[in-house]
């Protein structure tokens, strides 16, 4: 047990790490947006069309911190559902370079980041006229918006951001450290055993394992795919779900957890989908 500790600790505080520099940017703009922009409605009313075209493109970056950012703004009220969603289908986490790593082509990296960016655009828009057609960030409405991922009215600027990015760092490490000693005390053999090899079905069990919130399943679903136990079209609907961060952040704030269901079952279906498109014209 305190050999498995000595391993999974680090990883889960490194892996924290990493995302407090954006995580502190998040909220110096939410501090910043609140107490000086006097016009943001009407500007993301303007921008509205843009959403989940701007939203793929920022999940495209493979780094791991960016779902964890969009929530937080989701759960203050900048960030449309459809938005969110696209920015969770295309967030690929640490795919990348682990793919590359394990003898991945260049090309198979790329048609990857590809196909993901259009299912994020393709899916986000159509989430947008359909599912979420009424929400009020989208609808070209006027918004009040109620500051609840970062209450930065008060106090100090620099103590409100620092102490809410510290906060929200802590409930990352825990939340990370549980669902890595699962992981690990499982065992990867067993989870690719329960990949059902050559099956329909494998797209929507690959999904279902990257809402489990940690960057390790996207590191998980890479390793499988370069050694050729799951098919391209389950690595894309398993990356389309693993927004990583992005879950446990929509859970932490009262706000942000009364909307995360929405948005968290069509991430999930826009990506069963879409995998299994994959899998089938493409393997």
């Amino acid at each position: 047990m305190l050999h498995l500790l000595a391993h999974v600790v680090p990883e889960a505080f490194f892996d924290v790490v990493k995302t407090v520099p954006l995580l502190l940017l998040v909220y110096a703009l939410l501090y910043y947006i609140e107490n000086r922009l006097t016009n943001t409605p009407a500007l993301l009313s303007r921008a509205a069309q843009f959403g989940p075209v701007v939203g793929a493109l920022a999940g495209t970056i493979p780094q791991c911190g960016f779902s964890a950012a969009a929530a937080a703004l989701f759960s203050a009220g900048y960030l449309a559902p459809a938005t969110l969603v696209a920015v969770f289908l295309a967030t690929s986490d640490e795919a990348v370079p682990v793919m590359l790593a394990g003898g991945a082509s260049v090309p198979q990296v790329v048609l990857l980041l590809a196909v993901k960016f259009g299912i994020a655009v393709i899916g986000g828009y159509i989430l947008r006229f359909t599912v979420f057609r009424s929400h009020r960030a989208e609808s070209g409405e006027a918004l009040e918006i109620e500051m609840t991922a970062c209450d930065c009215s008060a106090g100090s600027p620099i103590w409100s951001v620092v102490w809410h990015t510290l906060k929200t760092a802590f409930f990352l490490f825990a939340v990370l450290l549980a669902l890595n000693l699962v992981v690990h005390g499982i065992g990867e053999e067993r989870v690719a055993a329960l990949m059902l090899s050559d099956s329909i079905f494998q797209p929507l069990l690959c999904a279902l394992l990257g809402l489990v919130p940690s960057c390790a399943m996207s590191v998980l679903l890479s390793e499988l795919f370069v050694s050729g136990t799951i098919s391209f079209g389950a690595l894309i609907a398993g990356l389309s779900t693993g927004a990583g961060f992005g879950y446990i952040v929509l859970f932490e704030e009262k706000e942000g957890r009364r909307r995360a269901l929405p948005v968290i079952a069509a991430t999930l279906a826009v990506a069963v989908i879409g995998g299994t498109l994959v899998q089938f014209f493409y393997g």
